[in-house]
């Protein structure tokens, strides 16, 4: 071996995570790239159009305009998107994309302060939020904005462990004024206030006061005071299905197929309400009698799981919703390395409900709904396996 040879393979030795993260991101980038010229049928219908829509009617003179069933703040960065030089559909994807590593970044920076893996785990977190092909598929095909709302959830809850509850409320409510789907978190979020008693029920006012200073601009453009709470009413009242492309609890008692309206669907939704509220409630009072300790692990285990047992039981649930507890499984598998399967689990199931809305694969829901059920009760296992593992181990810190 040349001199050159052994002095070159030392440097890729000894850097060897940045070059793994160099290699995680164009790979990344390239998988985003091929997905380009792709356009869905939510594209096609709605998000370009609403961009074609806001761009003639002036850009940010569209804010008083609602266009589309999202928030005045998406429409807010799709006005500020017109004026870039791009086309329409790669500025739209550029938009979720930057969200995507953004994500990826946050995740690789909570796993490499915080864990034993320390720089070797930030470079695989990153990898493995980067290339997943969920996110990809999500952003890059789909042009949906899911990484956006969930990057301001883990940033609210990061802030949460750490006690910094107005900023926690803060980024909660940015979350929620992008997409109503933060509401799978905020289970957790009553769960911390109830069992660790270190911040007024006051401070979730926040929420709902961040929500209102993001409409300001649509506000001043002529919507209403409320506009911005009530496009959230709207989005509610537009399906009437048990489940939509969700393999969840309700594939199991219901046809699939897409109908207008099941004949059974004004009472069972209730039933699917309350059948959830019990659940979550389940999952509090268990930990509560465990007498827990909030460290990251359980934190993070808890957040995880009640944002999955809410997807799960919820009616009405489309395959995407499943994004929040997705990337919490991503950091759960750096302080529960037996939670490795369950998370590659989860990103098939994704990966096959996507395809099918998006590239009419074939998939037979009831068998992903088993599978999800059995993937949910393994976090479920590791749950609560872990509560009682954790009280006889070192306290492992989110910073």
């Amino acid at each position: 071996m040349k001199s050159f040879e052994a002095k070159a393979l030392k440097f890729i030795e000894e850097h060897l995570c940045v070059f793994i993260i160099i290699l995680a991101f164009l790979l990344g980038a390239y998988l985003r790239f091929s997905m380009r010229y792709f356009i869905s049928g939510d594209t096609d219908e709605y998000y370009l159009s609403w961009y074609d829509e806001i761009k003639s009617l002036g850009g940010f003179k569209a804010l008083g305009t609602q266009v589309g069933d999202y928030s005045i703040l998406y429409q807010f960065m799709l006005a500020a998107l017109t004026y870039l030089p791009l086309i329409h559909l790669y500025a739209l994807k550029a938009f979720s994309i930057f969200f995507d590593l953004l994500l990826s970044i946050l995740l690789a920076f909570i796993i490499g302060k915080n864990t034993e893996y320390g720089i070797k785990g930030a470079a695989a977190a990153f990898a493995f939020a980067w290339i997943s092909p969920v996110a990809a598929m999500n952003s890059a095909m789909w042009t949906q904005c899911d990484s956006i709302y969930t990057f301001f959830v883990i940033l609210a809850l990061l802030y949460l462990y750490r006690e910094k509850h107005v900023l926690s409320m803060v980024f909660l409510g940015i979350a929620f004024a992008f997409k109503l789907q933060t509401i799978f978190i905020v289970p957790f979020f009553l769960f911390i206030y109830f069992y660790k008693k270190k911040f007024s029920i006051l401070y979730f006012l926040i929420v709902p006061a961040v929500m209102w200073f993001t409409t300001i601009p649509g506000i001043i453009a002529g919507h209403g005071l409320l506009d911005g709470f009530e496009i959230f009413f709207i989005q509610k009242a537009e399906y009437y299905l048990m489940e939509m492309n969700y393999p969840g609890f309700w594939m199991f008692t219901s046809y699939e197929t897409f109908v207008e309206k099941y004949e059974y669907f004004d009472w069972l939704y209730p039933v699917g309400m309350i059948l959830t509220v019990v659940v979550l409630a389940g999952w509090m009072a268990f930990t509560i009698k465990a007498k827990a300790k909030m460290n990251a692990v359980n934190f993070i285990g808890l957040a995880l799981l009640l944002s999955y047992s809410a997807v799960f039981f919820l009616p009405v649930m489309h395959e995407r919703y499943g994004y929040i507890y997705e990337i919490l499984a991503i950091i759960y598998v750096f302080y529960n390395r037996k939670s490795a399967v369950p998370l590659v689990l989860l990103e098939i199931i994704s990966i096959i409900t996507y395809s099918w809305y998006l590239m009419f694969v074939p998939r037979n829901l009831t068998w992903l709904a088993v599978l999800n059920l059995i993937v949910y009760l393994w976090y479920a296992i590791l749950y609560v396996k872990g509560l009682k593992e954790t009280e006889e181990s070192a306290d492992v810190k989110i910073a």
